[in-house]
């Protein structure tokens, strides 16, 4: 039985739960069933869901954001701006070979230095050593791809 061309007799859908962990087994990447096409777009789609919901917690942080101590607010705009920042680098790696790259570049430059300025009034961060972290959360995932690629390709 095929269902969507992705099942084949080999692979039923398990619709007696004989194996105890069948409704997450069915769900996990599998190479044989999973086209690249399908796992490009789902993690295209989980990508923006964490981006979206991460600028959104910075444009309007938790109620009592104003009322945590200044350290937690740190912690909460560096561990967000992280979530954000790994999922701006993820889309970008997934659009690289799109058309518009210039635009598709702007555009994600200006988001970072929306978001900056966003989180760092919204933790009221002065110049110093607070912009350098909050810079670094921001490119730290784009970083750590370069350094590790540059090690594959020195092996």
């Amino acid at each position: 039985m095929e269902v969507e061309g992705r099942h084949t007799d080999e692979q039923p859908i398990n619709p007696d739960n004989s194996s105890k962990d069948w409704p997450f087994s069915y769900f996990k990447f599998d190479k044989e069933r999973d086209s690249p096409d399908q796992v490009r777009n789902t993690i295209l789609v989980v990508a923006a869901l964490v981006a979206a919901a991460s600028y959104q917690a910075v444009m309007s942080p938790p109620n009592d954001f104003k009322n945590l101590t200044r350290y937690t607010q740190l912690i909460f705009i560096y561990a967000n701006t992280l979530a954000w920042s790994s999922s701006i680098t993820i889309i970008a790696m997934l659009t690289s070979s799109f058309p518009f790259q210039i635009e598709i570049q702007l555009s994600y430059l200006s988001m970072c230095f929306a978001y900056g300025s966003i989180a760092a009034g919204q933790a009221d961060i002065s110049f110093g050593i607070g912009y350098i972290l909050l810079v670094l959360c921001i490119f730290a995932p784009s970083l750590i791809r370069l350094v590790n690629n540059n090690k594959l390709r020195g092996r």
